[in-house]
């Protein structure tokens, strides 16, 4: 597996926190209309979310940050 850097993992916790945000505001404009499929995948999307920004953390107190110019 690539290692993945502070950026990349701090990227895309972001990426699906906010898929997780759009579904669920698709989920409120459609009148719950199409629940039953968008609400698990904004949950699935938010748990990846968390765990690349749990990883993006770790990294962080480790060290591996990029070096401030």
């Amino acid at each position: 597996m690539k290692h993945l850097t502070f950026n990349v993992c701090a990227i895309a916790g972001l990426g699906f926190s906010g898929l997780a945000v759009l579904l669920l505001v698709a989920n409120l404009l459609s009148g719950n209309q199409f629940v039953d499929v968008i609400v698990p995948t904004a949950v699935v999307s938010l748990v990846i979310g968390g765990a690349f920004s749990v990883r993006a953390r770790l990294l962080s107190s480790r060290g591996d940050r990029p070096k401030k110019r």
